[in-house]
């Protein structure tokens, strides 16, 4: 694949000024590191230039790492990638990245634009461990206990089963109409509960 054009003065503007880590190696080693991914890797500039790209990457990601980024320099894959980088001071970091063919200085290059993924990670982590302690929790309690939003069923602990008959994953997303015998009876108890959780 032929690389495009580049204007190095226009594009360094642009990449130190982006919130997104920019890059451009060639042979493999930092030729341009934007401030931001100095700031999430936790090198300066002169430390980067010339750095092997791949001692950046966690032992473990980096063969799928350069494999991602191989298919995606073809053509063969198209969306972003993540892995693990190591940063300066040891710690564990996550990266999303793209890459594309550029020439830069008259010889083929590689143009990279990556995002720190760490804090949504860990975000996320935290989030699935609160919902195994929240379902453990529920499922310990030897009353069906369930969760509604708009009228529609969003949590149902292992006991309701015992009391309605249907299992908790064939109650979420559905709506609290199929518990009734009639449209009647739905809308009557439903006037009450929520006539008292208005008053209170």
């Amino acid at each position: 694949m032929i690389g495009r054009p580049f204007d190095e003065d226009l594009y360094q503007t642009l990449a130190n000024s982006s919130q997104a880590g920019v890059y451009i190696l060639q042979d493999g080693r930092f030729q341009f590191a934007n401030p931001h991914i100095q700031e999430y890797a936790g090198y300066s500039e002169q430390e980067m230039l010339g750095m092997d790209s791949l001692s950046l990457i966690h032992p473990e990601d980096r063969p799928a790492a350069r494999s991602n980024a191989v298919r995606m320099l073809k053509g063969q894959r198209f969306s972003p990638y993540e892995f693990r980088i190591v940063t300066r001071d040891g710690r564990t970091k996550w990266i999303l990245e793209s890459v594309t063919s550029i020439r830069y200085r008259g010889r083929r290059a590689v143009l990279g634009n990556s995002m720190n993924l760490t804090e949504i990670k860990e975000s996320r982590d935290r989030l699935e461990e609160l919902e195994v302690l929240e379902s453990s929790i529920l499922d310990a309690i030897p009353h069906a206990v369930i969760g509604l939003h708009n009228r529609l069923f969003i949590f149902a602990n292992n006991a309701v089963e015992a009391v309605f008959g249907w299992r908790p994953e064939e109650l979420i997303g559905r709506g609290v109409r199929l518990l009734y015998r009639s449209d009647e009876d739905c809308e009557r108890i439903a006037g009450t509960f929520y006539g008292a959780l208005a008053r209170q």
